[in-house]
């Protein structure tokens, strides 16, 4: 018996659990990251990893389910773009055993580069894909993922949205654990390794199979109360009932399970009972493009292109198409003053932000290639120019320094993320000559997403093993609470990068001050001698430094500060020293 008030993460991998996975992998990633840690809490017994990569997740998970496991993999959208080769290919060699892709979406968005629809890469790579409207729907629809997958042999995606994964509903199941599905490799070289001959052969099964499938899992049409219809999947579902239960719209709703592959009769046949198809969904029109007449969604401009779709969105389409006049009313959000300095920052004590500062001093005139992670944070300290996807710090820096040659190129990634997918690029600045520094920001932990593991903390490798063997000759580690040794470090690297015609690496290792809960016996004061120069509180931008607009100096929070003491090094006049 399983009981509990659980997010929608947890319920993915509970039922993951009771559906006999043996594996799970995944990489962290917002909002996907509970999906693993959930699996270890549920099945402590069963094989749980926090793979390097995406593509490294799937291929391990897929590995397995040709072996005839079942599996579950987990990651974020944009993890997904990493494991893309692999996700055509497994599409159509399918599976022996189980596997479940879960593929978190972030409208909005809210902790991503993009908002992209994972469901498109459903369709483009033929895998069918199921849409969750709520934490208990999760729970459902990943039990029958696995269904799906263990009767038509087919990897199949979930794909859960930001409010899906982060919502919490009460659940209760007497269900339990079904036992790990365990298989041995049969080898079959025209499906697992198959030439481009067998590759039509299989998809032209893979075709057959998504036929079946869509006819199985057709949407259920309503006894029809009304003219008009909302079509609806995942979250946008569960607003839309709301919304038209609450205000009584002449709408009959329609729950789409499974996106891809949707029922072409299903289609058919709800065009022809209704007059008017409203479809609903998050966030590109997957469904919308299989309905040719009486629609209107995104297609003909009635929802938005962009941005997450609420509550007050969905009504206002409602409304607006069932001919109601109505004023849609601000929300408060909207309409409220906005609060000044609520802009995300790094930690009081984080040690990114005297590794960034270093950067300035060392190279005023810099371009400073950024990457994705807590450090992206950078920005608010004027020391990330760009920011694209993980790993294109290295890779940006090495083209950047190619077209402002005159100009020191100085580049940040953290140490889950040169694992992810910094090493090749590494490889690739030594090999082509790149003269850029590499600032690599270490503070053991893959903090943004929940402090999970990182590989150089296993004791069997190290960053600068890594590099050494990436082939860069100059490599040092410092402490970034050092401000003097992180700028002459970084200052040294430059002029090593411009002589030698060579990549140069910087360490900046501190552990993370929120994991470790650091706070030194002795905090920092400032004194009367302060002339306001703004430097602490604005430039190095150190959260337990405000202005006090009376005494018209900065002040420390003795509560916040931790007392890495670094605003003394910053201060220009001596104004701050050690509290007595």
């Amino acid at each position: 018996m399983v009981n509990g008030f659980f997010l929608g993460n947890e319920l993915i991998a509970l039922a993951a659990v009771n559906s006999g996975v043996k594996s799970a992998y995944a990489y962290p990633g917002t909002p996907s990251s509970e999906i693993l840690s959930a699996f270890q809490k549920f099945a402590p017994e069963r094989y749980a990893q926090w793979s390097l990569n995406e593509k490294i997740a799937l291929e391990l998970a897929a590995g397995e389910a040709i072996s005839g496991s079942s599996t579950l993999c987990c990651m974020k959208m944009v993890g997904l773009n990493v494991a893309a080769d692999p996700l055509f290919s497994v599409a159509y060699t399918g599976v022996a055993g189980a596997m479940v892709l879960v593929s978190a979406d972030d409208p909005g968005p809210y902790s991503s580069q993009t908002e992209q629809d994972s469901r498109m890469y459903a369709v483009s790579a033929k895998m069918p894909v199921l849409d969750p409207c709520n934490p208990q729907d999760a729970y459902r629809l990943t039990m029958l993922a696995y269904d799906i997958s263990t009767k038509y042999k087919l990897p199949v995606m979930v794909r859960p949205v930001m409010r899906v994964c982060h919502s919490r509903q009460n659940f209760e199941t007497g269900e339990a654990a079904a036992q790990p599905l365990h298989g041995q490799f049969q080898k079959d070289m025209p499906r697992w390794a198959a030439t481009p001959k067998f590759r039509r052969i299989l998809h032209e099964k893979l075709n057959r199979s998504l036929d079946l499938l869509a006819a199985e899992m057709a949407p259920k049409i309503p006894e029809k109360k009304y003219d008009m219809a909302v079509v609806a999947s995942g979250y946008a579902y569960a607003m839309a009932k709301d919304i038209i239960d609450e205000l009584n719209l002449p709408f009959d709703i329609i729950k789409v399970d499974m996106p891809y592959p949707l029922d072409r009769q299903f289609v058919i046949e709800t065009e022809l009972v209704y007059d008017r198809i409203v479809v609903l969904e998050e966030t590109f029109p997957v469904i919308e493009h299989n309905f040719t007449i009486k629609t209107v969604g995104r297609l003909n401009g009635l929802i938005p292109s962009e941005g997450e779709l609420t509550p007050d969105i969905i009504a206002d389409i409602l409304l607006t198409t069932a001919g109601i006049q109505h004023e849609r009313e601000k929300a408060e959000a909207e309409t409220a003053e906005t609060p000044v300095n609520l802009k995300p920052r790094l930690c009081a004590g984080c040690g990114h932000r005297p590794a960034f500062y270093a950067m300035k001093l060392a190279a005023p005139d810099g371009i400073f290639p950024g990457d994705i992670g807590c450090y992206t944070l950078g920005i608010n300290l004027n020391a990330v120019d760009t920011c694209i996807c993980m790993g294109a710090s290295i890779t940006f820096a090495e083209a950047l320094k190619r077209s402002n040659p005159e100009k020191p190129v100085i580049c940040t990634i953290g140490d889950s993320t040169f694992f992810h997918t910094g090493v090749t690029g590494l490889t690739n600045a030594v090999v082509n000559n790149a003269p850029i520094v590499v600032a690599i920001l270490d503070n053991e932990t893959t903090a943004m997403t929940g402090f999970q593991p990182v590989p150089h903390l296993s004791g069997k490798l190290t960053i600068e093993q890594a590099c050494r063997g990436a082939g860069v000759n100059h490599i040092v580690t410092v402490d970034p609470y050092n401000l003097k040794k992180g700028t002459e470090a970084l200052k040294q690297a430059i002029a090593y990068a411009h002589t030698d015609n060579a990549p140069a690496v910087v360490i900046f290792n501190k552990e993370c001050v929120t994991k470790t809960r650091y706070k030194n016996k002795k905090t920092a004061e400032i004194s009367d001698a302060c002339t306001d120069c703004t430097i602490c509180y604005e430039k190095f931008e150190c959260p337990a430094i405000s202005r006090n607009r009376v005494k018209r100096m900065a002040e420390i929070d003795q509560n916040a500060c931790v007392g890495c003491m670094v605003c003394i090094q910053v201060c220009p006049i001596k104004a701050i020293g050690v509290k007595k």
